[in-house]
């Protein structure tokens, strides 16, 4: 299973590309091919950021169980 790293990258390379692709369609007189474009680079960012959220979140309880576990072998 790729790691939810991979997934925010990805995320924000697909962001970056949407970008650029809206650019290119609206100076070519495609405005709403421009403006679906950039609402698919708020979603792909919006997932990325929603990715972060969740690792930094199991970072968290990872390391809160290390520490609840290290603290229960030192109790005995």
């Amino acid at each position: 299973m790729l790691s939810n790293k991979v997934y925010m990258i990805a995320g924000g390379v697909l962001c970056v590309l949407f970008i650029a692709l809206a650019m290119t369609e609206f100076s070519t007189g495609y405005p709403d091919d421009g403006v679906q474009d950039l609402f698919y680079a708020a979603l792909s960012a919006g997932a990325g950021a929603l990715l972060y959220v969740l690792d930094r979140r199991q970072r968290e309880r990872r390391a809160a169980a290390a520490a609840h576990d290290a603290a229960r072998r030192d109790a005995r």
